[in-house]
């Protein structure tokens, strides 16, 4: 896989955890609901996928749910730092090319 193929599979990934965590915090008041956490894997090639989304298994709290804000917030900052660091990868890929191609002209 090259390395725009890689750091496009890194913003997948940080997308669709983000959303998982959205979700999270949405139903956190939400009696007996249980957080989800996305699953991550590596790929063979570089990369990153979502391999599913799979139930924390963290008793529930008082108000019902298992859903802990702290940990989410948490959460919420890793997958939106690893969306900024790929798409940093993909802005310099962009600007290598550009300049390979500025120096062929």
């Amino acid at each position: 896989m090259d390395v725009a193929g890689i750091a496009l599979s890194g913003l997948r990934a940080s997308s669709a955890g983000l959303a998982v965590q959205a979700n999270n915090v949405a139903n956190q008041l939400s009696g007996g609901y249980k957080a989800k956490r996305a699953d991550l894997v590596a790929e063979a090639s570089g990369g990153v996928r979502v391999s599913g989304v799979s139930e924390d298994p963290t008793p529930a709290g008082p108000e019902g749910s298992n859903v802990d804000l702290a940990t989410e917030t948490v959460q919420g900052m890793g997958f939106d730092l690893m969306y900024k660091a790929n798409l940093k990868v993909l802005k310099s890929q962009d600007e290598l090319t550009k300049a390979t191609l500025d120096l062929k002209a």
